[in-house]
């Protein structure tokens, strides 16, 4: 009788062995591929960063990468890379007559975002260091691509 009582107890043993080790390597493999996997794939030099958001275009523009747009659109253009703590965008600056007055827009576009989602989306734009209103900008965006 304990043979049987400890072949069940070997049983359970291995049981939880085995889901343990299968939660390990689950929970092992969600943060190599959602935070681990990110710090080693982009190894981009600040040019070829700018140049991938550069070469992007807007959801409703498909056709138009909004380096040529924004260059034209825009006086006294820079564009600039900035990595902080693993994340790296590409910040977008230039003068325009907008809104009834001159002004200097910043807008922050995230790489990362770009290279997996192959859409682009602005994270933060100013207008003279002011956050303006996401309809505002996308009447500006409406008016550079038009």
């Amino acid at each position: 009788m304990t043979y049987i009582n400890e072949k069940k107890s070997f049983k359970y043993i291995i049981l939880i062995l085995s889901v343990s080790s299968f939660v390990l390597i689950l929970t092992l493999s969600f943060i190599y591929i959602f935070y681990i996997k990110d710090l080693f794939q982009i190894n981009l030099t600040d040019e070829k960063c700018i140049n991938i958001i550069k070469g992007s275009s807007f959801y409703g523009y498909p056709d138009k990468e909004i380096g040529v747009y924004f260059d034209s659109f825009f006086s006294n253009t820079k564009w600039y890379c900035v990595r902080n703590f693993g994340k790296i965008n590409v910040v977008f600056e230039g003068d325009a007559y907008y809104f009834g007055k001159f002004a200097r827009f910043k807008i922050i576009f995230d790489v990362k975002k770009t290279i997996k989602t192959k859409t682009i989306q602005p994270i933060e734009y100013t207008a003279d260091g002011e956050k303006i209103l996401y309809t505002d900008f996308l009447n500006l965006i409406n008016t550079i691509f038009r």
